[in-house]
Order: C-alpha cells, then structure tokens, then sequence
C-alpha cells in the first residue's frame, strides 16, 4: 500500500488520538487502550514498509506520548508537575475553551458590570457592602492608616499563609460545588464578581488609586485567573453528573472530576504563585504604585501568551 493512501486510511485516528491528548471530547475513555495499540500497529507497519522518516517519527512520538499518558510513565515530582503546567494544563485550558469562556463571562462580566454600576452611583455598593464593609476596605486602603500588629518580613509570612487559606480555600468552594449539578460555580463566580467589581469601584470613587491599584495589580492575574480555572473545573465536573453520554453517570463524574481537578490543580498553583506576590510584592511601599501596576500589566500579557501558545510543539 502506498504512503498517502496508509495516511488517508488512517489520519482521522492519528488526530482523534492526539485530541485526546489534548484534552479534547475526540474519544471515550475506554475507546484510547484499543485505539494505542492500532497506532502501534501502525507505527510498526510504517518501518516495515518503508515509509518517510517524517511520518515514522509522527507516529513514533504520538506513541511514546499515548504510552507515558496510559501508562503514568510521565515521571511524578517537581519534574512531572512543571511538565503539567507548561504543556498539558494550557492544552486542556483550550480543549475546555467553551467552559472557560463561560466561568470567565460569569466571574469577568459580573465584576465589569458591578464597577461601572458602583462608578456611576456610588450608593448602590450598599447593595453588596453593608456600611460597616465599606468602611473597612477605606480604612484598609487609606495611606494614612498606621500599620498595627508584626512589621516587616514577619508581617509578610504571616499575611502570606493568610492569603494561600483564604483564596486557595475559595477555588476549593467554587470547584467542589460543581457537585450540585453544576449549579454552585454559576451562583459563586457571579457571587465574588460582583463583590469584587463593587469594591473596586467603592475604592476608585473614594480616590485610593494607589494604594488599592498599586496593592491589587501585581498578583490580580494570577489569582482571578486560577478563580476562573477552579470554575471551569467545577463546571466541567457538574456537566459530566448531568450529561453522562453513554457511560454510567459514576463514570462519566469520574472522569469529569479527573478534568475538572486537573484544571482545580493549576487553579491552586496560580493562586499559590499570587499569595507570593500579595504577600511579598503587594505591600512593598518601596515601588512607586505605577511600577507594580506595569509589572501586573505584564503578567497579565505572560499568563495570556502561556494559556494560548504553551504545548502547542508537536501537534
């Protein structure tokens, strides 16, 4: 048989193989064991016969890659988790672009809409923050409020273990309430955008631009970003219970919470990477306020670019 006609015959299962990879709906679970050892086949087909050394080591690394994946030979570790966040996370984050795009709409939407509303009449931040609230985050971001308790790096160790609890526990809420049919990310991602899009603009319209900009900015990607992955991997997991396909409903929440959890993985990654910075960075009264906000301007712009481009070699 001649190469393109090998090729034709089976391009379609070489692609459905690599869009598993990918974390793309291309198989089922239970369809990839079969499909690997007929791209095997295929492989050994392709040197037995000859065929160009381009399409040898096409599928020769689709292989190799489908056997680390079944198999767990990825290595596990400092090594295996940065391969997971540099390849596989931005694949999947694609190859779930459609639940992303939502939890990111519900949480960036809702955030958007409460700033300008809250910017155009400051009363209705009463409607998220009670007056004693509102008070509290002025107070917070007011230069000229005095520093109590630990100063220095003890202080900063301190607020850092206080940011990984507080937002790491957040990503777990809005992940594990995808168990209720999905129905708990739509009412928590809207939730914290609305209370974060009020603050934002309650603080803009008190004249705190640098001290709450200059605060916010240099970790605001990393954390919504991975608040927006937990969601994602919430949605995911609550989609799979209430849309089961032809596995059983236990196999198919199986499988969405191996997604969903994946994308929960890199959502406490970010968040952890953003406790950093809040805790290290944030507070630094050294760097002028349009520093920081030009360097969270820049992560932004990183974390885009890593989303959208990283893991594409080999496709």
């Amino acid at each position: 048989m001649r190469q393109q006609l090998f090729e034709q015959q089976h391009r379609q299962a070489w692609e459905d193989l690599q869009g598993w990879l990918e974390e793309r709906p291309t198989l089922n679970p239970e369809d990839v064991p079969p499909a690997y050892r007929q791209l095997c086949h295929h492989l050994a087909v392709a040197r037995e016969r000859h065929y160009s050394p381009a399409l040898v080591e096409r599928l020769q690394q689709l292989a190799l890659r489908l056997h680390q994946r079944i198999y767990g030979e990825r290595g596990e570790g400092l090594l295996g988790a940065l391969r997971f966040l540099w390849q596989d996370l931005p694949r999947q984050v694609r190859g779930e672009w459609r639940l992303v795009a939502v939890s990111g709409l519900l949480f960036f939407g809702t955030w958007i809409g409460a700033f300008l509303l809250v910017r155009a009449d400051p009363n209705l931040v009463h409607l998220m923050l009670s007056p004693e609230e509102a008070a509290r985050y002025v107070q917070m971001y007011d230069p000229k409020t005095p520093v109590a308790g630990a100063m220095g790096a003890t202080r900063d160790v301190m607020m850092f273990g206080w940011y990984i609890l507080n937002n790491v526990g957040i990503d777990f809420q809005i992940f594990a309430s995808g168990l209720l049919a999905g129905i708990g990310p739509l009412f928590f991602l809207p939730f914290n955008g609305l209370h974060g899009g009020a603050v934002m603009a309650h603080l803009t319209n008190q004249g705190l631009t640098a001290t709450f900009y200059g605060f916010i900015s240099g970790h605001s990607s990393f954390e919504l970003i991975g608040g927006v992955l937990s969601g994602a991997g919430g949605l995911r997991m609550g989609l799979s219970l209430m849309h089961p396909g032809r596995r059983s409903r236990v196999a198919a929440l199986r499988e969405g919470a191996r997604k969903g959890a994946r994308l929960l993985f890199g959502a406490v990654v970010l968040t952890f990477v953003a406790a950093c910075f809040e805790g290290f960075w944030s507070g630094n009264a050294l760097v002028p306020w349009k520093a920081k906000v030009a360097v969270g301007l820049a992560f932004w712009t990183l974390l885009a670019l890593w989303l959208l481009l990283a893991g594409r070699r080999g496709r």
